[in-house]
């Protein structure tokens, strides 16, 4: 396999994993908008925080509420931190690899597509709630589709690399804002902790599974244990890593990239989540951060750009 194949499977892959986690975070926060009363409002710069896009939009010299945020973040294509931005990258990479995916898979791709840049032109902000779910759904079909039709070579653990780390930074992400900021800042959010935890889990589609998991009040050691820890969760971070280290001994050369493996894994495993709080989960995650970052550093080198 060509190295630019490679790397346009693995990004088409982040940019649609990343556009759909968007979504879910986003319509989250649509609703804990409602569930909480307006002086416990964690404030729509937690959703540029998490998203790594304070500084873009600072630029436009706008307040920091939902009526500028929101489009910035959904179909805004100025910044490619927004959904519309980040599915036509995903779209753009596919589509100079259509050889390699199944057909239906372009498809449904350019579909979702042509989809939110309708609703970007249009101008409307109706029924938002409804765009985002939409764009949830189809980014799972592809996922799917992909996984179900797609032949498991080494394309496709390009793809599931590619989602996989994405997956995992943005859970990572969600647990140092949602936990450190929602739960740190304010102390009229003190006795709706419950719901912010709550939000927190919804944001990663984890209530149900966590409430199988853990039959008790949502606490915050116990959801930051599960979406590290827990392995049988598809979004927790442990399970996301299982998923990298076994598509990376699928492909040729690995060692270089187990190692990278080698060090979150070890990052993780003595991670104590009873004494994980403020400063100190801050700084965890962010150590935990730049190790997934360190991952793709090594797959670039590896099988992007061998020679660079």
């Amino acid at each position: 396999m060509l190295s630019r194949v490679a790397e346009r499977l693995y990004w088409c892959a982040r940019y649609l994993e990343r556009a759909e986690n968007t979504a879910r975070l986003v319509r989250t926060y649509l609703q804990l908008s409602l569930d909480l009363p307006a002086k416990a409002q964690p404030g729509w710069g937690l959703v540029t925080e998490v998203l790594g896009a304070e500084e873009g939009f600072s630029k436009r010299r706008r307040a920091l509420n939902e009526k500028n945020v929101l489009p910035f973040v959904t179909l805004s294509t100025e910044h490619p931190v927004s959904i519309a931005s980040t599915i036509g990258m995903a779209r753009e990479n596919l589509r100079t690899t259509r050889e390699i995916v199944p057909s239906e898979a372009w498809e449904r791709v350019n579909a979702l597509h042509l989809y939110v840049r309708r609703r970007a032109s249009s101008g409307t902000s109706g029924g938002r709630y409804r765009m985002l779910s939409e764009v949830v759904q189809r980014c799972q079909q592809i996922t799917g589709l992909l996984s179900g039709t797609m032949n498991h070579g080494d394309g496709y653990q390009f793809l599931r690399i590619g989602r996989n780390l994405e997956r995992a930074d943005m859970t990572s992400r969600i647990l140092d804002v949602g936990s450190a900021h929602v739960l740190g800042g304010k102390v009229e959010q003190a006795p709706y902790e419950y719901i912010l935890w709550m939000s927190v889990l919804k944001s990663l589609s984890a209530y149900q599974m966590y409430r199988q998991h853990v039959r008790r009040r949502v606490r915050a050691t116990q959801v930051l244990a599960f979406l590290l820890k827990a392995v049988e969760f598809p979004r927790s971070i442990a399970h996301t890593l299982e998923e990298v280290r076994a598509s990376l001994m699928r492909l040729p050369n690995p060692a270089p990239a187990l190692k990278a493996m080698a060090d979150v894994e070890s990052r993780l495993e003595q991670a104590d989540t009873d004494e994980l709080r403020g400063e100190r989960l801050r700084q965890f995650i962010d150590e935990l951060q730049q190790d997934l970052a360190r991952i793709h550093t090594q797959c670039d080198r590896i099988w992007f750009h061998p020679n660079a």
